[in-house]
């Protein structure tokens, strides 16, 4: 009998010391309050459901669980505390609730000129917040000049956003702008040389919360002749500025050029040491601007080309987009590059 009453009451002190610890959320992070040891683990859903993933520390004698994703809005999210003797509790917490204002709006599409080549390959489609996946084949139309809808315009089923979703990347198939290929014998390019166009994003394009676009996006261009070639970087203008300044570095391409690639296929070296500088594109990505950190010094210096640059018909450094193959339709980063010297001169 003796023993018996001891287990039992090792059994509430065991229970006893769960129960006096309090489960809580704060916004990202889940506490156990009141324990300085044991285990806290977080599961999101309902079921046989992996524990969700993030970090564990004690903090001011409180164990403290930083989830490593943002907390999505509807979901239900179960805390669990195991205490060091194997005892444990539970607590259900609601995920933060659903945005209901809108956020999200269209900042820019590019190209920016409103006339594009009959053979334009991307359209990069820029956004003001995280946007939801899986929805650009239905948001994003091209009508004709009557306001008809036009089908088989971009690459089916190609979808390519950056890591934030705030950037997707649209192709034009590739089949109607290379000659000689099926489609573009049977159907033409999708841009006609003379011909009007409407680009419309949906205004109920749901943003990463759910919630639909501030409001839609229209963007009226003219089709204009094919670009068959490939940019020369011979033919490029360098503007150097003078030395003691920060004026930028003008490079003039004599034609429109991809505004994303220019982001981070163009570098500044002097030597063999690339110069650190804020990137700017300007008159509708035919000028590059680079503005140095701090104020140029006299000297020799490098424009570094990547060959991957494209300009707005998908045409590389040397090499016309029609020869190239059919499967490289997608953005990559190459090491393969070349430069253009150029020097700054002393001020006087």
């Amino acid at each position: 009998m003796r023993f018996f009453l001891a287990v039992v009451t090792l059994a509430l002190s065991v229970a006893a010391a769960a129960q006096s610890v309090s489960l809580q959320r704060d916004g990202n992070l889940f506490k156990a309050v009141g324990a300085s040891a044991g285990k806290l683990t977080v599961y999101a859903g309902v079921g046989d459901v992996p524990p969700l993933a993030g970090s564990t520390t004690v903090e001011h004698g409180v164990i403290v669980f930083r989830a490593a994703f943002p907390l999505a809005p509807g979901v239900r999210y179960r805390a669990v505390f195991t205490a060091p003797n194997g005892a444990s509790i539970e607590r259900t917490f609601d995920g933060p609730p659903r945005a209901t204002t809108p956020i999200a709006r269209v900042e820019h599409v590019y190209p920016s000129s409103d006339v594009l080549p009959s053979n334009q390959l991307r359209l990069y489609i820029y956004f003001s917040a995280p946007m939801s996946r899986g929805e650009a084949e239905q948001r994003i139309r091209v009508l004709d000049d009557r306001g008809q809808l036009l089908g088989g315009v971009f690459l089916p089923g190609q979808e390519l956003w950056d890591p934030g979703n705030r950037r997707l990347t649209m192709t034009f198939d590739p089949g109607r702008i290379k000659r000689d290929l099926a489609s573009n014998r049977a159907m033409g390019p999708p841009i006609a040389e003379g011909k009007r166009y409407t680009l419309v994003i949906d205004r109920e394009w749901r943003d990463a919360n759910g919630v639909a676009l501030v409001e839609g996006f229209h963007k009226v261009f003219r089709g204009g002749p094919a670009v068959r070639v490939p940019p020369d970087p011979k033919m490029w203008k360098i503007s150097a500025p003078p030395s003691g300044t920060r004026m930028p570095l003008v490079v003039g391409f004599g034609r429109p050029m991809n505004y994303t690639l220019l982001q981070r296929m163009l570098k500044v070296a002097e030597g063999k040491v690339e110069i650190d500088g804020a990137i700017g594109v300007d008159r509708n990505e035919t000028e590059w601007r680079f503005t140095p950190g701090k104020p140029w010094e006299a000297g020799a210096y490098r424009l570094v080309i990547d060959t991957s640059l494209e300009d707005l018909a998908g045409n590389k450094i040397g090499q016309p987009f029609d020869i190239d193959v059919f499967d490289k339709v997608t953005e990559r980063i190459t090491n393969t590059s070349t430069s253009i010297p150029f020097e700054i001169r002393a001020s006087r």
